[in-house]
């Protein structure tokens, strides 16, 4: 997939460069980035060049817009739009860059399709699944912090797909979350990574979207949609690693897990919990699903130092006991 040509004009010098400086550091697989900090540069380059973004300047805008073809047109605003263009696409020009980014790959997102999906997948990159039917022994602990320590040297994206994940409690609300993905994919338009890239949210170095915030939305996911939401990350996103943090899926586990390239399974020696994956473990048996157990490496983790119930305390795991359990996992 080629890079979007995203063009930023507005007349500030200083801001127009760290802004392409900040999207080639951070997305420059996504983008190719140039600049007008002239409005005549700019009517020239609207005459002579192609543009699929362009984020230009409200002010600049109506001078311009006789000008403008078939392009994805986000008005840099510095607070109220100018009369007449308060139904155009805009993003707050003083905002974090990350912001304006995310708010730029959503508007791109909402164009018509310009290409079509890509349909390989991509060797080199890897799916881990984290699941357990065992409750209450730090599944989720364990594949966030594997998530933040895989993301010091790789892209990593953690997916929760559980019915209730709790994490909105702890590292924030969003606007958007995975539900929010899955509709746009329903809609069938093309420009799923840019969607995708909106969406994203960090956890020190680790990207994530955020859970389903809903039963009800959750609910209705397929598993059919879950694997063609894997599928689309592969084959079309930059990341090394997915991590999948499964919970028992209207008991389409099997289906997911059958899709990673390798499996942990937390899981602790009292009664209860050794009784679960037994069961569970007969259930892949009567499943024929055999390929899944070969791919299972069973992990008994210490003890935690500290229950995390904040986004500060989910940061300092990786220097944590779990940590260091997991830094040694990796290398064995």
């Amino acid at each position: 997939m080629k890079s979007t040509g995203l063009w930023i004009a507005d007349s500030g010098v200083a801001y127009a460069e760290a802004l392409m400086e900040y999207v080639n550091l951070r997305k420059s697989h996504l983008f190719h980035v140039r600049i007008c900090t002239e409005l005549r540069e700019l009517k020239r380059a609207l005459k002579e060049e192609e543009m699929e973004i362009l984020l230009i300047s409200a002010s600049w805008y109506r001078s311009c817009k006789g000008l403008i073809r078939q392009t994805c047109v986000i008005l840099l605003s510095e607070g109220s739009l100018p009369k007449g263009l308060g139904a155009c696409p805009a993003v707050y020009k003083y905002q974090s860059a990350e912001n304006i980014l995310r708010e730029i790959m959503y508007y791109y997102s909402e164009q018509e399709p310009q290409e079509t999906y890509l349909t390989g997948i991509r060797k080199e990159n890897r799916v881990i699944g984290v699941y357990s039917p065992a409750e209450g022994i730090g599944k989720t602990v364990f594949a966030l912090t594997l998530g933040q320590i895989l993301a010091e040297s790789q892209n990593v994206l953690y997916l929760n797909l559980e019915e209730c994940s709790g994490l909105s409690g702890i590292m924030g609300g969003s606007q958007w979350n995975t539900a929010d993905l899955i509709y746009f994919l329903r809609q069938n338009k093309a420009q799923f990574l840019y969607r995708l890239n909106s969406m994203v949210r960090k956890l020190d170095r680790m990207d994530y979207i955020p859970a389903c915030g809903s039963y009800t939305d959750f609910r209705q996911i397929t598993v059919e949609e879950w694997q063609r939401l894997l599928h689309l990350i592969r084959t079309q996103s930059a990341y090394d690693s997915v991590i999948l943090d499964i919970g028992s899926i209207l008991g389409h586990e099997a289906e997911l897990l059958r899709l990673c390239d390798g499996i942990y399974m937390p899981v602790r020696q009292d009664v209860i919990s050794r009784s679960k994956v037994s069961q569970w473990e007969h259930h892949i048996q009567i499943l024929d699903s055999m390929d899944i157990v070969e791919k299972l490496q069973k992990l008994e983790l210490p003890a935690e130092e500290l229950e995390p119930d904040s986004e500060t305390e989910l940061l300092m795991l990786p220097q944590q006991k779990l940590g260091g359990y997991i830094r040694g996992l990796l290398k064995e």
